[in-house]
């Protein structure tokens, strides 16, 4: 066993000395057709080859009005979102590997379960988390983020 384990640890040194380095990079995304936010924030930043994206809300871009409708339509706004930025990052819903998820109610799970599960192929979804909290901005009721990978 302890031969083994040698062996597996020499091949990690060695493959980890063979593989070249990558400066990471910081870039900042700008998303095509909106006017840029009022707050201190960017959309999307990658930072080598994850791109980190803003929590969305489900305001229309342009208006900053929710939309009607309730809870699901709100959830697709988000979802609409957040797909508008990863387009703008050259990213599709294929590339996110991680997503968090605030709810003001606990109450709504399936129904942004029922959305969220329509935006990804079956069984490659994201490692995600969903937690509730008091308050969301602009009086949301669901707020979503996601980290998205690709080699550039």
């Amino acid at each position: 066993m302890k031969e083994l384990c040698l062996f597996l640890l020499s091949i990690l040194i060695v493959s980890s000395c063979a593989t070249p380095s990558k400066k990471a990079t910081i870039q900042y995304v700008a998303v095509a057709g909106v006017p840029p936010s009022t707050s201190p924030i960017s959309s999307a930043v990658w930072a080598g080859d994850n791109c980190y994206l803003a929590g969305q809300l489900g305001t229309d871009p342009l208006t900053g009005q929710m939309p009607e409708g309730g809870f699901t339509n709100e959830t697709h706004g988000v979802m609409k979102n957040i797909e508008r930025v990863l387009h703008s990052a050259g990213l599709d819903f294929s590339n996110v590997v991680k997503s968090t998820i605030y709810l003001t109610d606990m109450k709504d799970f399936q129904a942004m379960n029922e959305v969220y599960k329509s935006y990804f192929k079956a069984g490659q979804y994201p490692a995600r988390e969903t937690v509730q909290v008091v308050a969301l901005a602009r009086g949301a009721h669901v707020e979503i983020s996601v980290v998205a990978y690709k080699v550039r």
